[in-house]
């Protein structure tokens, strides 16, 4: 078995038991946890039929792109954090964080945008269009989606003290370490369906938040009622900012082919190997330049080649 077919079987592994979805025409079956260790198998054996593929299962085309400050992305095979400058697709289990000054925003094709704060550590666990999460550990984010035409299609995003399912199409979620506050919040459009769980994680009653509407609480709280919009009024200008976004991404979205994908994705990724490499105390790197005096023109001035500006990182792809 190839390299490239293990990392497949794999992929496929994590979305079928993220999604729960059955495939008859692979002849699967929903497994027990008795059955794991013939799941490999079976799916092993489906590919090699023909008769499934990963086009089957219908994922977003997420990105990403720095907006502004410190940014940073992470797989989850990989404990060290890349540098984000401009912007990389993404994949489900993709970390991102960003610092105090710290913005960026995640595209759903030109269905979705997502601004996500400073100070915000956001899990994407998974992105395939009937089963999308997005696990918030701390810091906000505030989000603009397009009717979910399909009702197949649903989203939720998960914080430490609350399930947040999305059926509507503007809202923000928050979570504070400091005090844990946690916060959702509907604004012009759409319902977001909020269910708090206690300190063991069990979920409490559902609460749902309809156009202009909040629900903030903290641990304990015994009292939770939906009010009208107030603290979480705060994300207006970002709610305002991913409306004119979703609005530009729809005529200027294009499909990026999976050799590009992985050619950004590389990129980013290969960007902090090299600094790590870099600052290996005792040990010159072969991707430093060497210091010494540049070139020199008649004049005693650097020379320049003529050629065109270099645009910034990656834009035209975002």
């Amino acid at each position: 078995m190839t390299k490239e077919h293990q990392v497949k079987i794999k992929k496929l592994s994590a979305v079928l038991l993220t999604s729960g979805l059955f495939f008859a025409s692979a002849g699967l079956k929903a497994q027990t946890p008795t059955e794991d260790y013939n799941y490999k198998a079976m799916l092993e054996e489906a590919m090699k039929s023909g008769k499934y593929s990963m086009n089957q299962i219908e994922s977003w085309d997420a990105r990403i792109k720095k907006i502004s400050g410190s940014v940073s992305v992470k797989t989850p095979d990989s404990e060290e954090w890349s540098k984000l400058e401009g912007g990389m697709p993404l994949e489900a289990a993709d970390s991102v964080k960003t610092g105090s000054d710290g913005s960026a925003e995640i595209y759903l094709d030109d269905k979705g945008a997502i601004f996500v704060g400073r100070n915000t550590l956001l899990e994407i666990s998974a992105i395939v269009k009937t089963e999308t999460a997005f696990s918030l550990k701390s810091g906000f984010l505030v989000a603009k989606i397009r009717h979910f035409l399909n009702e197949r299609f649903k989203m939720q995003v998960r914080a430490p003290q609350a399930v947040c399912v999305v059926k509507g199409t503007e809202f923000a979620v928050q979570y504070f370490q400091f005090g844990k506050e946690t916060g959702a919040a509907v604004f012009d459009e759409g319902r977001l369906a909020v269910t708090p769980t206690d300190e063991k994680g069990r979920a409490l009653d559902e609460h749902l938040l309809e156009k202009n509407t909040e629900l903030v609480f903290t641990p304990g709280q015994k009292r939770l009622r939906p009010a009208p919009l107030a603290k979480m009024r705060r994300y207006t200008t970002q709610i305002a900012a991913m409306r004119v976004r979703l609005k530009a991404l729809k005529k200027t979205w294009k499909p990026l082919t999976q050799t590009r994908k992985d050619a950004l994705r590389n990129k980013v990724f290969k960007r902090a190997i090299g600094k790590e490499f870099n600052e290996r105390p005792g040990k010159k790197s072969k991707l430093t330049k060497p210091k010494g005096k540049s070139k020199r023109g008649s004049r005693g001035k650097a020379s320049k080649k003529p050629g065109k500006r270099k645009a910034p990182a990656d834009d035209g792809d975002f």
